[in-house]
């Protein structure tokens, strides 16, 4: 009886021993950068006449002077007066999402600019809203939602 469980756990020994002599195939690991920098684009947002350009940094460059003339050339639709000398900066930040749409995240200015030109936000809300679409910002290969903030000089 000893002898017939011993042959057959010898024979299982056997039979699943094999496996420990068989030479072992390691697959290389694929590393995937996994850090990603989120204050950062690949691509900025593109104005679509800014496109044909070929280097990315007079690209950006491209694309920031057609926005300010776009808001600045809607600005200068109004007549706009004031009682007193103006020079300020007004703060105008401006969120443009993966399919190239463009709105007013937020807008800082001066008190002083708020009390003399009372509807300078409105204004200004509907140049950024009348914008054509642009080419979103791409990171990765992938178009992604982006904001930065537009200075405005605001002179008289």
């Amino acid at each position: 009886m000893y002898q017939r469980a011993f042959i057959v756990l010898f024979c299982g020994f056997l039979l699943t021993s094999c496996e420990f002599f068989k030479k072992k195939e390691f697959t290389p690991t694929i590393a995937i950068d996994t850090i990603v920098d989120y204050n950062s684009v690949d691509v900025f947002p593109l104005f679509p006449s800014c496109d044909s350009i070929p280097s990315q940094e007079k690209q950006k460059i491209c694309s920031q002077i057609k926005l300010s003339e776009h808001i600045y050339a809607s600005l200068s639709d109004y007549q706009i007066v004031t009682s007193e000398i103006i020079n300020d900066t007004i703060l105008v930040k401006i969120n443009i999402d993966k399919t190239g749409k463009t709105s007013l995240t937020d807008l800082q200015s001066s008190e002083f600019i708020k009390s003399q030109i009372p509807k300078l936000d409105s204004l200004i809300s509907r140049g950024i809203n009348s914008l054509p679409l642009l080419k979103p910002a791409i990171k990765r290969g992938i178009p992604v939602t982006t904001e930065f903030t537009l200075p405005i000089v605001v002179k008289n």
